[in-house]
């Protein structure tokens, strides 16, 4: 199955395009392959038009249910209804998926001064840590979902600085036995 890169808006997803044909060279011969699709979590559905760019075929759909079994995002935790948008999104691609998969989430704490509180706070990360929970408590009878925080303990590969603010997670979901 190919790997997929998934952003909404054509000006993004050409962007990624892009971004992967610069670093194909990355990728050895007879690799992986890369595509670029439409992902809005703000609709219910994926877009199938073929004349919308980056929409998703049939096989692209069959592949995406019958075999992924791990999710990306990074960085997208910054406002409130888009993040209540990614995890009802997350929920809807786990019911349909046919594999147990695990998301893996990157999260930075963004301090703010805010004047609801007259104090330094960060509410897109609370808000993201709470629906962290709420899924945890979610009961469908399906599907379970387990969350744990990664511990930055991991060698790096890239050269970046570790902050205390920036985090990662995961979101095992598996189906109930």
């Amino acid at each position: 199955m190919p790997s997929v890169v998934a952003d909404v808006g054509a000006d993004l997803l050409a962007m990624c395009q892009r971004n992967i044909a610069l670093n194909s060279h990355l990728i050895a011969p007879g690799g992986s392959v890369v595509k670029v699709r439409e992902l809005d979590w703000l609709k219910d559905d994926l877009c199938t038009d073929p004349a919308v760019p980056f929409s998703w075929s049939e096989k692209d759909i069959s592949d995406l249910y019958d075999h992924t079994t791990i999710l990306l995002a990074a960085e997208v935790f910054y406002d409130e209804d888009l993040t209540n948008a990614l995890f009802k999104t997350l929920v809807q691609l786990a019911h349909r998926l046919k594999n147990a998969c695990v998301a893996i989430l990157s999260v930075e704490k963004r301090l703010n001064f805010t004047l609801s509180h007259l104090d330094v706070t960060c509410e897109a990360y609370d808000h993201f840590h709470a629906s962290l929970h709420q899924l945890e408590k979610l009961q469908d009878g399906q599907l379970r979902f387990s969350v744990e925080r990664v511990e930055a303990a991991f060698p790096q590969r890239l050269v970046y600085e570790r902050i205390q603010q920036l985090e990662l997670w995961k979101i095992f979901m598996e189906p109930v036995s």
